[in-house]
C-alpha cells in the first residue's frame, strides 16, 4: 500500500463511524441506554442526537437496538480530532421537519379510511 497516493480499502465487516438519519428518528433513547461506554446523548425535547467519537467504541449495540433502523455503521472510522470538543458530532432536526414520532402519533390517531367511509359498517345480527 502507497499511502496516501492509494486510499485504503475496508472490509464490509469494518467496524467504524455511526450515522443517524435524523429524519426518521423517533429519539426513543434506547441507543443511549444501551451504549456501554455512555457515548451517546439524545434529548427528544430538542429533536438532538450526539455522538462522541473518543468514547465510541464501535461494538454496533445502539444500531443492533434502534427500532426503525435509523442508525447505520460505515466502514470507515470518524476522522482525527485535535480536542475533545472536536470529537463530539451532534445532529439536529431541521427547522420546519416534523420529527417521525409526531408524524406516527398522528397517523394512530386518524381513523383507517374503510373505517370513516359511512355505510361500510356491518350490519348487526339480530
Amino acid at each position: 500500500m502507497n499511502y496516501p497516493k492509494e486510499k485504503r480499502t475496508y472490509t464490509d465487516a469494518t467496524r467504524g463511524k455511526v450515522n443517524n438519519e435524523i429524519e426518521r428518528c423517533i429519539f426513543c433513547r434506547l441507543c443511549e441506554k444501551n451504549c456501554p461506554t455512555k457515548a451517546l446523548a439524545v434529548t427528544k425535547e430538542k429533536n438532538e442526537w450526539e455522538i462522541d467519537s473518543l468514547k465510541c467504541c464501535q461494538c454496533r449495540r445502539c444500531v443492533e437496538v434502534c427500532p426503525v433502523k435509523c442508525l447505520s455503521m460505515d466502514n470507515v472510522y470518524f476522522p482525527s480530532v485535535g480536542s475533545r470538543e472536536e470529537g463530539k458530532y451532534l445532529r439536529v432536526l431541521p427547522a420546519g421537519v416534523v420529527p417521525a414520532y409526531q408524524k406516527a402519533k398522528e397517523a394512530a390517531g386518524k381513523p383507517k379510511e374503510s373505517e370513516a367511509k359511512p355505510g361500510s359498517e356491518k350490519p348487526e345480527a339480530p
